[in-house]
């Protein structure tokens, strides 16, 4: 579509160009494309500016992306310092998050749209939060799956009192860090956006396991009591999905709701008790399309002042749980919140591994930066 001639052109910047999913070196997801993608189909942005290490990749991309306009950098700072930008994408690894986003914020940025998760400790998580909250800087997250027709359906029918009061929200994932986040927020989203008040966790680590930088359990366990007495309940890794039976669960007085990575993705048993599958959902629960979507509300979010659906508002108090769930692990307690972590600073799986507590991950599997040591 083409930009109303009244509503502001934005220009945009991303940080991670990155290789495409599955093409020859790449190591990740694609991201900074799909992001891409959503700025160009919105019709109101111009991505001006690159930032990659490999300039050769900047290139690459600029010209798939950008028609080969977009000033190319292997330094992010000095592009957050001359190209003007008004929103900014952090397409990187968790572990350069932090430094990105607090530098971007620095730089007066108006609005940052970042990977998750936000960073692999606690304490980068907060300061990235309160950097844009002095900035005055719109700082979002994306847990885009908020923008998919399974769960937003989900969603609408429990808003509408098909299944009575929610009681309980269940989840299965591979981990808490990496894919957690994505349910974690899906809990909050569920759930009005209510806080948690504590949570109570505990993992396992039996087989090494590091995603871009951050060590994994092998198993996890993860109860979070909400403040409206909702309660969330996360299994992950081995057995998990067998545990669940299903990707998310809603439970109410009345009924549940359920979504499947295998069609029907929504499942529902009602006040009646008869069992159906929910009609019209045609995506899957990992449709890329979603990211368009979330763009597209972060520019009108910019344009009515409001806050976009994925704002670090939602996205921290979700970073929360998952940090208090690893701290539950490590003190072997409950973790009320907010005062559990206060002082917390650390990833405390990394802290532990770091320790030897675990001895079947060794210490040359964790990344420096976390506390590991070279072999």
């Amino acid at each position: 579509m083409d930009a109303d001639a009244n509503q502001k052109t934005y220009r945009v910047g991303i940080i991670g160009t990155g290789r495409p999913h599955k093409t020859e070196g790449s190591t990740g997801w694609g991201m900074a494309g799909m992001h891409a993608e959503g700025y160009n189909k919105t019709g109101r942005c111009e991505i001006v500016a690159l930032a990659d290490i490999v300039e050769e990749k900047a290139r690459l991309f600029g010209d798939e992306h950008a028609g080969g306009k977009a000033q190319l950098f292997t330094d992010y700072e000095k592009m957050l310092a001359e190209a003007e930008l008004d929103i900014v994408s952090v397409c990187t690894i968790p572990v350069l998050h932090a430094p990105m986003v607090v530098a971007a914020a620095q730089a007066g940025v108006p609005a940052i749209y970042c990977e998750k998760p936000m960073a692999p400790t606690w304490g980068e998580s907060r300061r990235m939060a309160e950097a844009c909250e002095r900035s005055g800087s719109v700082l979002a997250f994306n847990h885009q799956r908020r923008f998919l027709q399974a769960f937003q359906e989900a969603r609408r029918l429990l808003k509408e009192g098909a299944i009575g009061q929610l009681v309980r929200v269940e989840g299965a994932c591979g981990d808490l860090f990496d894919w957690g986040t994505h349910w974690m927020n899906m809990f909050l989203f569920y759930n009005d956006e209510t806080p948690a008040e504590w949570v109570l966790g505990q993992i396992d680590v039996k087989r090494p396991r590091v995603v871009f930088g951050v060590p994994m359990e092998t198993q996890g366990v993860c109860v979070a009591r909400f403040k409206n007495g909702v309660t969330g309940v996360l299994f992950t890794g081995e057995g998990a999905k067998d545990t669940v039976g299903c990707a998310n669960r809603l439970l109410g007085t009345e009924g549940w709701i359920e979504v499947h990575d295998e069609a029907p993705h929504l499942r529902l048993r009602g006040k009646d008790g008869a069992l159906q599958a929910v009609e019209g959902i045609t995506e899957n629960l990992h449709g890329n399309g979603a990211i368009p979507r979330a763009v597209a509300d972060l520019v009108d979010s910019l344009d009515a002042g409001r806050k976009p659906l994925l704002d670090v508002s939602n996205a921290l108090p979700t970073t929360e749980v998952l940090f208090a769930a690893y701290e539950s692990a490590r003190r072997r307690g409950r973790v009320d919140l907010p005062a559990g972590l206060a002082e917390v600073d650390d990833h405390p799986l990394a802290s532990l591994v770091a320790q030897g507590v675990y001895p079947d991950f060794p210490v040359t599997e964790l990344p420096a930066y976390l506390g590991g040591a070279k072999a």
